[in-house]
């Protein structure tokens, strides 16, 4: 599948257009295919890099999207294949003291689609189902994609 990565951090001549392997998921995971992404000025700080950032490389940039459901996990109830999703970006355990307690920034395993993990800025991408919010009939995805960074 195509994606915009980079393979080393810098300017914005790292970005290049490449085929990359098609995300698998866990039975928790859900794969969305990718109907608009949003540019967030996090995916500029990623691409730019700083010190203690590990990606593994080449890296998939995308923080903020939306898109439709092509595939569900084994465990995953709730979704079906076709429904139209906003991701919530930020991803958590959900099960720690802080997950619990709403405070999800402040868990352990806390890491952000397009920063952390490969984002929204390809054509499919793997995300926790407990991200997903089903968009209602008159929203596009545009709007949607963008509504995080609001």
């Amino acid at each position: 599948m195509k994606a915009i990565v980079f393979h080393e951090h810098g300017p914005f001549e790292n970005i290049i257009i490449a085929d990359v392997p098609k995300p698998e998921i866990g039975p928790n995971e859900v794969l969305v295919e990718v109907k608009a992404a949003a540019l967030n000025r996090l995916d500029l700080w990623v691409l730019a890099g700083w010190p203690g950032l590990n990606l593994k490389l080449p890296h998939v940039m995308g923080s903020d999207g939306a898109g439709v459901v092509a595939e569900i996990g084994s465990s995953v109830t709730g979704f079906n294949v076709g429904d139209r999703v906003a991701v919530n970006p930020s991803l958590s355990c959900g099960t720690c003291e802080f997950c619990t307690a709403g405070q999800d920034n402040l868990c352990d395993r806390f890491a952000i689609l397009g920063e952390h993990v490969d984002g929204f800025f390809a054509e499919i991408t793997a995300v926790p189902a407990r991200n997903l919010v089903k968009m209602p009939n008159h929203a596009n995805f545009a709007d949607a994609a963008a509504a995080s960074l609001v």
